[in-house]
Order: structure tokens, then C-alpha cells, then sequence
């Protein structure tokens, strides 16, 4: 997992850390006046999603999104994902299956088709400039430094904690999203990192997020809240937190395979995600392609279900499989938001599964 590189205030502020869903100030709804909505644009695919614009450095029309709760949140990170599949789905309907790789490449640029052109669309509709956004030009770079071997996967801009692509075209480049909660009005949250940790700031404390947003901690502060969840514990033999970021190579093409099992949060729910990314080095440089690349989650042998743990005790069979052209094939199952259930992982029960040409990995989650 990329390690998320704190600036000496946010480590001396988390110093001053809440609990959990911590007791908040009485009077947090009193001035509660909108004020973050009144700069806004509103989407024209989900009508209930606003951009607006803060003081957080990024210099764009808008920088940041407004939710009216969590529920339509994660409601469209998986909206986007059934979008992005059609999309996908309808260019690749009207191609033959045995295409070659460099045919498909050629006919997908002539016909402006693109896997992430559902993704732009919303992005460009709200003039929001996003994490994925970011981290997509961030890692054609760092792609480009890259030699036949030994990658860095702590310098990949990519290894993100925000594993999915829909989430992170909703997210600001700082990991920053304005979600409105029933008791306290609308909430600024900037997230840490996958564990739950994060940064809230109340009552549209206009300050205090630009503050927040470029890496200061008003810790003297009440709108302010540093929080640090709790952790679970996990029964022994049982794994409830899962990452790895491996690249693998075979002459002139290479995948990424990324693992992950996280945890819940009161905002996120738990998932057991797998992903594979395809490579090719053209004219000696690497770069994201299309490719025919596979992912699963399954058993010892990709054709076999494989067994997660729900809260480490209870037994729930899984066999995902998903093989097409694309630069990112992933796939992941996720917990109902809000019921706090975790996964577990116990050894040679759940396996991850990428392919590309004659690379194949299909490796123990307990392993990792």
C-alpha cells in the first residue's frame, strides 16, 4: 500500500486524537448556513451531486464534491461502476472476439473510446478536478521513469488507499469530499488512509477547511475533529487487513496485481478487493495499455470458489471472474455499508487470480 506521507503538523495534530463518532459541541448546527453551497454546479447524471469550490490549493473551477449523505455516495460509486461496464460492453459488441491486441488499440483510439470516458464525463459536467484524475497523470510519469524491472510499489502513485476508480473520481486531489449528516449539517471530511483515519470539519468553517486541506491542523480548534478509529480484533489464524501491490514481467509487457481486504468504517464498508493493470513498453517506455488481462477471486485454482469469513466465523463462498481489453480488469465483493461486518481470511481458503499471455499469479490472501 503507497504510505501516505503526513507533513509534521498533521502528525503532531493527530497527537489530539477523537474517538470514534466522538461527542461533538452542542452548538455545531447553529450557524450552519450553507455557506459551502453557494459557489455550485449540479450534475447532470446524478441530479442530488453538487460541486463547489474551496480554498485547498488545487486551482480549478471545482474543487470538491457535496453529497446529501453517504447513502448517495456509495450509491454512485456503484452507479458509475454499472455505467462504466455498459460502456465498455457496447464498444466491445460490435468487435470479433479474436481480435489481435494491437487491432483492438487501433480501432478504440479511431473510434474515441476509452475505459475511463464515463469517469471524464462526470468529471467534466461538474468542472471537478478529481484524485483519479490526478493520480492518472501522476502515474503516466512516474511510468515513464520506470526501467525492465524492480518497481517501487511505495513510489506508484497509483497503490492509492482509495483502490476504486469510480470512489476516487468522486474524491478532491487531496482525498476530500463535503457530505451532509442528519445531526450536524454538512461535514468536510479529508481522508488519511483505508483504516478509517480522517479529518472533519464542522459548522462550514471556511478556515479551518482551507487550513485542514493544505496539511495544517487547527488543533486548538473545536470545529476540528481528528479521528482515529478503534481496531478490531481478529480471532487467531484469521487476517482481517489484506495489501499488496506486486508488479510481474515477461519481455516487453507487465501487469500490477493489487490485493486488498479492508475494513469497515461508519462511512465505508468492508471489501475484499482484486485487481490486475496491464503494461506494455512502446518505443521504450512503458505505458498503461490495453490489454486481455484477467482477475479473480476464487479458490486454489481459478476455476474453484474459494471461502472469505464474515467476522471471521462465519463461512461465505466466493468465485469471482473477469477477463477483457482493458488497461485495469478488478473485481470485489463488499459488506452491506453501515453493518460494521469485517472480513476475515484464513489460510489456503481465498485466493487472488491475474493473468496476462503466459503471466498467471493466483496466490493466497493469507499470504500477503
Amino acid at each position: 500500500m503507497k504510505k501516505i506521507i503526513l507533513s509534521l503538523s498533521i502528525l503532531v495534530g493527530l497527537m489530539a486524537v477523537s474517538c470514534e463518532r466522538a461527542d461533538l459541541p452542542q452548538e455545531q448546527n447553529a450557524n450552519n448556513d450553507n455557506s459551502l453551497m453557494r459557489r455550485q454546479r449540479q450534475s447532470s447524471m446524478f441530479n442530488y451531486i453538487q460541486s463547489t469550490r474551496i480554498d485547498n490549493g488545487v486551482n480549478c473551477e471545482n474543487n470538491i464534491l457535496i453529497f446529501p449523505s453517504w447513502n448517495h455516495y456509495w450509491e454512485t460509486v456503484e452507479g458509475l461502476d454499472q455505467m462504466v461496464e455498459r460502456d465498455c460492453d457496447v464498444f466491445d459488441s460490435n468487435l470479433p472476439n479474436n481480435i489481435s491486441e494491437d487491432r483492438y488499440n487501433t480501432l478504440a483510439d479511431a473510434a474515441g473510446f476509452d475505459e475511463d470516458n464515463v469517469l471524464r464525463r462526470f468529471e467534466e459536467d461538474l468542472a471537478f478536478c478529481s484524485l483519479r484524475s490526478k493520480i492518472e497523470s501522476l502515474e503516466r510519469v512516474w511510468l515513464s521513469r520506470q526501467g525492465d524491472r524492480g518497481w517501487d510499489a511505495n513510489a506508484d502513485p497509483d497503490n492509492h488507499f482509495i483502490q476504486d476508480q469510480s470512489e476516487r473520481a468522486l474524491l478532491s486531489s487531496n482525498g476530500e469530499v463535503i457530505v451532509n449528516d442528519e445531526k450536524r449539517g454538512y461535514v468536510y471530511y479529508k481522508f488519511l488512509n483505508d483504516k478509517g483515519n480522517r479529518i472533519e470539519v464542522i459548522n462550514n468553517d471556511l478556515k479551518a477547511i482551507s487550513q485542514v486541506s493544505q496539511g495544517k491542523i487547527p488543533t486548538d480548534n473545536p470545529n476540528v475533529i481528528v479521528v482515529t478509529p478503534g481496531t478490531t480484533r481478529a480471532s487467531y489464524g484469521c487476517k482481517t487487513m489484506v495489501y499488496e501491490d506486486t508488479y510481474e514481467f515477461s519481455s516487453l509487457y507487465a501487469i500490477k496485481r493489487s490485493s486488498r481486504v479492508q475494513h469497515p468504517h461508519w462511512f465505508s464498508p468492508s471489501k475484499i478487493i482484486s485487481k490486475t493493470r496491464g503494461y506494455k513498453k512502446i518505443n521504450g517506455v512503458w505505458r498503461p495499455r490495453r490489454l486481455l488481462i484477467t482477475v479473480g477471486i476464487n479458490g486454489q485454482s481459478s476455476n474453484t470458489s474459494g471461502t472469505a469469513y464474515a467476522n471471521c466465523n462465519q463461512a461465505r463462498t466466493l468465485h469471482l471472474f473477469k477477463e477483457k481489453r482493458r488497461r485495469l480488469v478488478s473485481v470485489k465483493t463488499t459488506n452491506p455499508l453501515f453493518s460494521l461486518q469485517y472480513f476475515g481470511i484464513r489460510d489456503n481458503k481465498l485466493y487472488s487470480y491475474h493473468r496476462l499471455y503466459n503471466i498467471t499469479v493466483n496466490k493466497d490472501f493469507y499470504d500477503m
